[in-house]
């Protein structure tokens, strides 16, 4: 049966509903339609169609990012720096054509090509003579002195020793590897235990360095102290790092207390003391601090996780703005007054005792204002010393290289492999700071103290490489 008539046999009213209805489904599903296609392109914004795809994008590999390489364009290209020295000239010359044998006129023109390379390393044998005399004034016999580059009774040269110094403390290879880049590129015999006390005699002579070291630390105006974990023949020790922009000393202690800060720097130390809030830093050693606001920031982090508690936010907001704000006035120093910054930092440390000694229902924020409130006069302390930093970023970075050779050997075997580790990385971490030469300078300070000890029999001699201020 047609439709039509099937319609015009119902009753108005009836139709009229049921066009209603049909209506209000239609406007139910545009709505659902338009709500989706909104999603959809919130989600995709860049979604091309699948008849045009992006080419560029299908080809560059997920691991690149999506910006292009290099300079920016226009700017000038940069290429390796041509030598200035040319060591040797190779000139390739043909005396016939070497497709037909035929003979050649006189060369033309030339084409230069330059390139750089290493000339393998060989091991120089030195056999030094010196010779005795007999004095007819003394009536003794006397020897010539060693020569300049001579390691007394020493079978490694200066030169060795500090490369291996430079291999073991600065790109972190242990002894093993030192023996095969030894062997492979210098031809040098060496067992494995032979490395290990030459590097721990070298260190017994240049412990008078590293001692200068901690004497410039001592009277730094800034210090950073940091510890970390290490081992000596598998036993828990720490590994402590009293650092600035321009010394770095190391120790390895069986203590992580106060008694090696402490004992290393002094009960009432001089100058600022930036550290982390371990107990070791606090109650026992009297001067100025700055505490490490980083490690605050990071613990908040941590205790924040995904889902933090209602009571938790509240009080993280305030910590973190109030933290904000006075770095952004450690930052505007130059630009104010010294009144008007004087108050401004009055105010901020007025709002940090304000948030110390709220009441807090939340266990964390309970734990960390105590906190907050015991270390109240060392968390601004950047905002009264102009130049101090507010984290201890320096000493963490000082540490960082002792974390990769924990990571590829196993520490050290013996006390006195920790105590060359201390001494040698000491020298090597602060002529980087200083922008010296480390080879040079190892070499030039044993070489110094060796023959003094020897031709002297005196138990050390004076610093060659480092003079605190």
């Amino acid at each position: 049966m047609d439709t039509r008539w099937v319609l015009m046999s119902e009753e108005k009213e009836k139709l009229v509903d049921e066009i209603l209805e049909l209506r209000e489904r239609l406007k139910a599903l545009q709505e659902e339609n338009t709500a989706l296609q909104k999603k959809l392109t919130k989600k995709q914004p860049t979604e091309k169609p699948a008849d045009s795809p992006d080419i560029a994008k299908a080809s560059r590999p997920r691991s690149l990012p999506p910006h292009r390489w290099g300079r920016k364009k226009g700017h000038p290209g940069c290429t390796r720096p041509k030598p200035v020295r040319i060591d040797r000239t190779v000139d390739q010359r043909l005396s016939c054509c070497p497709a037909c044998q035929g003979p050649l006129n006189e060369t033309q023109d030339a084409s230069e090509h330059i390139q750089e390379d290493i000339v393998p390393a060989r091991v120089e044998v030195v056999r030094f003579v010196r010779h005795s005399y007999w004095c007819r004034a003394c009536h003794k016999d006397v020897t010539a002195p060693p020569a300049p580059d001579e390691v007394p009774h020493g079978y490694l040269g200066p030169q060795t020793l500090a490369t291996m110094v430079w291999l073991k403390y600065h790109l972190a290879l242990p002894a093993n590897k030192i023996q095969a880049v030894l062997h492979d590129l210098c031809g040098l015999q060496v067992s494995t235990g032979a490395i290990t006390q030459a590097l721990q005699r070298l260190a017994g002579y240049l412990r008078i360095e590293s001692d200068q070291i901690l004497r410039a630390i001592q009277i730094a105006a800034v210090k950073h102290v940091d510890e970390t974990g290490w081992k000596i023949n598998g036993v828990g020790h720490w590994l402590w790092a009293f650092v600035n922009t321009a010394w770095a000393y190391f120790c390895v202690d069986k203590s992580r207390g106060s008694q090696v800060p402490v004992g290393l720097l002094g009960k009432v130390f001089q100058g600022v003391l930036v550290t982390d809030f371990l107990n070791a830093y606090n109650s026992k050693m009297q001067g100025r601090k700055q505490k490490c606001l980083v490690h605050l920031r990071r613990e908040i982090r941590e205790e924040r996780g995904d889902h933090p508690p209602p009571d938790f936010t509240g009080p993280e907001k305030k910590l973190k703005r109030l933290l904000a704000d006075a770095q952004r006035l450690a930052d505007r120093r130059d630009h104010l007054s010294p009144r008007v910054f004087a108050r401004r930092v009055r105010r901020a440390k007025d709002r940090l005792f304000e948030f110390a000694t709220d009441v807090y229902s939340n266990a964390t924020w309970k734990r960390l204002s105590k906190r907050i409130l015991i270390h109240r006069d060392s968390l601004f302390t950047f905002l009264d010393v102009p130049g101090l930093p507010s984290d201890n970023n320096t000493a963490e970075r000082a540490i960082k290289p002792h974390v990769i050779i924990r990571n590829r050997s196993f520490q050290n075997r013996t006390p006195a492999g920790a105590d060359a580790h201390g001494v040698l990385t000491s020298l090597v971490q602060t002529l980087l700071l200083q922008k010296r030469p480390v080879l040079k300078n190892i070499a030039r300070a044993f070489l110094h103290h060796r023959q003094k000890r020897a031709s002297l029999k005196a138990p050390a001699a004076p610093p060659v490489l480092f003079t605190p201020a």
